[in-house]
């Protein structure tokens, strides 16, 4: 280092605390540290972040007044036994590192609060982690534990409990003792079932099950008085128990990218929703208890295999964000109008034709997704027999005007909008329309089969003043005098 750990040390305003995380220009340390740890013993926070160390020296037990220490992204691959002689530690961050097991005497740091291992190789806790009676934070994330200790029996003051990215089979019944946990994260792990202890995890707001393999949920779910979050983001679900309905605090459900084919009675119970997340499952239908979730704000159900609404949905009169992209919807309720709140609503990739329910909805500010467009303005939110072709010659923007002939069709427009003939042969007509519905004229090839009596139109190229030259360009150049219109 540029100036050393004396010069460092003698420059400090707060002589109790050290930062010796470097900036990208000094390296990192290039001095022992086990000097200068016998001669300030009375150190209370000491940062040595960033300093690619790959051991502690013993000495760093003499530092009996250490409340914090932070030992993020360095090297380290273990811990001194002489750590457990640091009575007075409340934090200890070891986060980024490449630890692959902790020693026995992690146990005696009886004040510890807070311990961060994220990020490190630990297959595995040693017992005398169960002795850490005041930890209130232990985040594990990115691990590779197969399984918990059962003395973690003895974590009692336990919080917050990230065990992120691990390979966990099961959780022990130990856990019954988790009596003040508040938030658990056991996400990316491999439980495939949850064990009925945690009907005494009565402290628990936020419970992160995503990528779990769950299959089912046991009843016990439902005693979860105090929770708030639930997230079960992609597993194996094929149905919620009936006691879903009892947690009467829930305010966030992500149930996405599972197996759901319906959803119970009792979801209509979860008073205090906020937030629904059903994309990705194969719902059919809504339960009409739906209508009982008053507080409800957003609801996505992209992805599904509704081909219907309740009429109930207009009673939603919380309901601010409605996601109904990629379903199998031919209709809306005329009860949608009533979601007077409602700010947005995504019906893409549905064959819904008909947007008249939202014509005079209160929101002037409502934005609508349709025809795979976001934002379709409220002018055209209209029974398509309302639709009109004159329309096309005020719209500016293309792809609305792309949208609106898609949808109308050539033939009404041409009937509308009275194209000219300008030439024919056999069963075909080249027609133009002469009006400014787009940024060049319309040139239209006409066919009626003559099997089937049906029109087909087709938009060819406007410098094609002849039939016989249209024909040939929409069969790739060949003559039509080679083929029939039959075929």
């Amino acid at each position: 280092m540029a100036i050393t750990l004396l010069n460092k040390f003698e420059q400090l305003e707060n002589p109790m605390k050290l930062n010796l995380s470097p900036d990208l220009s000094n390296g990192g340390l290039k001095e022992p540290l086990s000097d200068f740890f016998q001669q300030h013993t009375y150190l209370e926070e000491l940062n040595l972040e960033r300093n690619s160390l790959t051991e502690l020296p013993p000495e760093i037990g003499q530092l009996h007044s250490l409340q914090t220490l932070n030992l993020e992204r360095n090297s380290l691959t273990e811990l001194p036994p002489e750590i457990g002689q640091l009575h007075s530690l409340q934090t200890l961050n070891l986060e980024y590192n490449s630890l692959t097991a902790l020693p026995p005497e992690i146990g005696q740091l009886h004040n510890l609060q807070t311990l961060n291992l994220e990020y490190n190789s630990l297959t595995a806790l040693p017992p005398e982690i169960g002795q850490l009676h005041n930890l209130q934070t232990l985040n594990l994330y990115g691990n590779s534990l197969t399984e918990l200790p059962p003395e973690i029996v003895q974590w009692h003051s336990l919080q917050t409990l990230n065990l992120y990215g691990n390979s966990l089979r099961e959780l022990p019944p130990e856990i019954v003792q988790w009596h003040s946990l508040q938030t658990l994260n056991l996400y990316g792990n491999s439980l495939r079932e949850l064990p009925p202890e945690i009907v005494q995890w009565h402290s628990l707001q936020t419970l992160d099950l995503e990528r779990s393999y769950l299959k089912a949920l046991p009843p016990e779910i439902g005693q979860l008085h105090s929770l708030q979050t639930l997230n079960l983001q992609h597993n194996f679900l094929t149905e919620l128990p009936p006691e879903i309905g009892q947690l009467h605090s829930l305010q966030t459900l992500d149930l996405r990218d599972n197996s759901l084919t319906e959803l119970p009675p009792e979801i209509g119970q979860l008073q205090s929703l906020r937030t629904l997340y059903l994309q990705g499952n194969r719902l059919t239908e809504l339960p009409p208890e739906i209508v009982q979730l008053h507080s409800l704000q957003t609801l996505y159900l992209q992805g599904n295999r509704l081909t219907e609404l309740p009429p109930e949905i207009g009673q939603l009169q919380s309901l601010q964000t409605l996601d109904l992209c990629r379903n199998s919807l031919t209709e809306l309720p005329p009860e949608i109008g009533q979601l007077k709140d409602l700010k947005y609503i995504d019906l893409r990739d549905n064959p819904i034709q008909d947007f008249s329910a939202l014509a005079n909805h209160p929101n002037q500010n409502l934005e609508v997704s349709v025809f795979g467009m976001k934002g379709f303005p409220r002018q055209y939110w209209t029974h398509p027999s309302q639709r009109k072709a004159e329309w096309l010659l005020t719209e500016k923007n293309s792809e609305i005007r792309r949208l609106l002939i898609q949808k109308m069709g050539y033939e009404r427009i041409c009937k509308e909008l009275q194209a000219i003939e300008l030439d024919s042969w056999r069963e075909y007509t080249l027609l133009k329309i002469d009006a400014k519905v787009d940024i060049e004229p319309i040139h239209l090839l006409k066919m009626t089969c003559p099997s089937t009596n049906h029109i087909h139109v087709l938009r060819v190229p406007p410098d094609l003043t002849s039939a016989h030259a249209a024909i040939s360009w929409v069969n790739w150049d060949i003559d039509p005098e080679a083929f029939t219109a039959e075929t």
